[in-house]
C-alpha cells in the first residue's frame, strides 16, 4: 500500500474532493501518522525550543530526526527577540532533545538543506520564517530532500495579521497549484492547522 492509499483509507478520504482533505487531530495525530507509515528520518525547520521535535521523537522513538533552527535575532523575523533569549531556547532544545534520537542543527534553512542529499529524507515539518518569501524558499529547498512517498508537512496553515505576518496559507496553495499536487491536507483541531502532502 502506498503512503497515500493508507492516508486515504486511515481517514476515509476521497481523493477526488477539492484539495485540501481535512484530516483531524491536530499536529500530534501527524506525528502518529509518520510512525504509522513506518518512517525512519525526518527533519523539523523552526524547532524554537523543540517541544514538538520531541512529540516526533516519542511518536516514533526509532526514527532519526534533525532538529534545525538558526536561532538568531536578524531584521523581519525575530528581531523582538534578544539574542540571549535566543541562545536560550537553543539550549533548552539541546537539553530536552539530548535523549532521543535527535540530531540538533544550528543554521539557516535553506542553506542547511543544501547539506542532505536529495530523495534522503522521509518526511520534513516546515515551521521557520513565515513571510512569503522565506516559506517558498523553504517548500522549495526541502521538497527535493524528501525522497518519494515521503511527506513534506508545515505548520500555521493560515494567514497572518498586523500584528503577525504569516502567508503559509497562499505559499502553500500556490505551491501545490502550480506544481500539479493533489490531493493535499489540512489537519484540524489546533488553534493554526499543520498542512501537508506526499511526494
Amino acid at each position: 500500500m502506498t503512503t497515500l492509499e493508507h492516508i486515504l483509507l486511515q481517514f476515509g478520504l476521497d481523493e477526488s474532493q477539492k484539495s485540501p482533505l481535512l484530516i483531524p487531530g491536530g499536529r500530534q495525530r501527524l506525528a502518529e501518522l509518520f510512525a504509522e507509515l513506518g518512517f525512519t528520518s525526518g527533519a523539523e525547520i523552526g524547532v524554537e525550543q523543540g517541544k514538538f521535535s520531541k512529540v516526533f521523537c516519542e511518536a516514533n522513538p526509532d526514527a532519526k530526526l534533525y532538529a534545525i533552527d538558526a536561532w538568531a535575532a536578524y531584521k523581519g523575523y525575530r528581531e523582538h527577540v534578544s539574542q540571549e533569549k535566543l541562545d536560550g531556547f537553543e539550549e533548552a532544545t539541546r537539553k530536552l532533545l539530548k535523549p532521543y534520537n535527535c540530531v540538533v542543527v544550528k543554521g539557516f534553512s535553506v542553506e542547511v538543506a543544501a547539506g542532505f542529499p536529495d530523495n534522503s529524507l522521509d518526511f520534513v515539518y516546515l515551521d521557520g520564517n513565515h513571510d512569503f518569501i522565506n516559506i517558498a524558499q523553504d517548500i522549495h529547498a526541502w521538497h527535493k530532500k524528501v525522497r518519494r512517498g515521503g511527506i513534506v508537512s508545515g505548520h500555521d496553515f493560515r494567514r497572518g495579521d498586523s500584528k503577525w505576518p504569516c502567508a503559509v496559507k497562499d505559499v502553500v496553495q500556490a505551491w501545490t497549484y502550480s506544481q500539479g499536487i493533489k490531493p493535499w491536507f489540512v489537519v484540524t483541531g489546533d488553534r493554526s492547522p499543520s498542512w501537508f502532502y506526499v511526494v
